[in-house]
């Protein structure tokens, strides 16, 4: 399903004088996967706080259109949900606001939580996957994760991405996630949007972006005539991140060329701040 069920426009967010979101316009559709990239302080977080209703914009309007309010779930990093709950409790709770009438326990029973414990006991990664079983029970058609994954020890991430994947595969759910280890999220997002200073440098589709960035190695200082974003020094010679890649380059035989992941894509987009020239 390729609709379009969630539009931004001109969405801006102060924080003082300093503009946390600045004037951002984006498309999202159904069952779309999105992951949003940056460095501490690019806006990435607000954002998503501001699609998911828990900041109000100062500017520019989100329009959500064909999903109801209760299909929005969000995980934050804050992770406060019902803190002074048992799981039980937690569990009863959002059962009677969103109207589930069937829960399921199996992610809960199959790490042997305590039902009866305090929420504010367990783990963070713990919390996270909680907190993912109740909006699974929900049924969301968009799920917001904002940084909780790198909070989670491998374990208990590998148990919480399967779930995920899970969900994204049987509900066609979309997710929107701001994550620091791309590493463990490469194989879910569809789409990449990398932000800095509060607004779009990056917004490319994994495949598209996948093919346009390309390493060239040299063992000399001469940088290639190509549009270098970043440049990183090895002790065997330098290497140089290039965005976009023509294919006609490889004409050049004085370098080698590398496809590279997306792990390290993004790292190299962060660590050479690559900002693309703006209207």
């Amino acid at each position: 399903m390729n609709e379009q069920f969630l539009r931004v426009k001109n969405l801006t967010v102060l924080f003082g004088r300093k503009r946390a979101v600045d004037n951002l316009n984006l498309e999202f559709t159904f069952g779309e996967t999105v992951l949003i990239a940056g460095r501490n302080g690019a806006g990435k977080s607000t954002f998503l706080r501001a699609l998911g209703g828990l900041i109000i914009p100062d500017k520019g309007v989100i329009e959500y259109k064909g999903i109801k309010r209760d299909k929005i779930g969000i995980i934050t990093d804050k992770m406060s949900l019902f803190n002074n709950m048992s799981l039980k409790e937690g569990i009863e709770f959002h059962s009677e606001i969103f109207g589930i009438e069937s829960f399921d326990y199996s992610i809960l029973e199959n790490l042997e939580l305590d039902l009866n414990r305090k929420i504010s006991e367990f783990s963070s990664g713990q919390r996270a996957i909680y907190h993912l079983s109740l909006l699974i029970s929900q049924k969301p058609e968009l799920l917001l994760i904002d940084e909780v994954i790198y909070l989670i020890d491998p374990y208990l991430r590998d148990v919480f991405l399967e779930n995920l994947i899970g969900l994204i595969e049987e509900s066609d759910t979309a997710v929107i996630m701001v994550n620091h280890t791309f590493s463990d999220t490469g194989r879910i997002p569809e789409r990449v949007i990398i932000m800095d200073e509060g607004r779009i440098i990056i917004d490319e589709k994994r495949e598209a972006l996948l093919g346009k960035v390309k390493k060239v190695f040299s063992d000399k200082p001469n940088k290639p005539d190509l549009p270098v974003f970043f440049t990183k020094s090895t002790p065997f010679g330098y290497e140089y991140f290039v965005y976009p890649f023509d294919e006609r380059s490889k004409a050049d035989k004085g370098f080698q060329i590398e496809s590279i992941g997306l792990n390290e894509i993004i790292k190299a987009f962060l660590g050479g701040r690559y900002v693309k020239e703006r209207d």
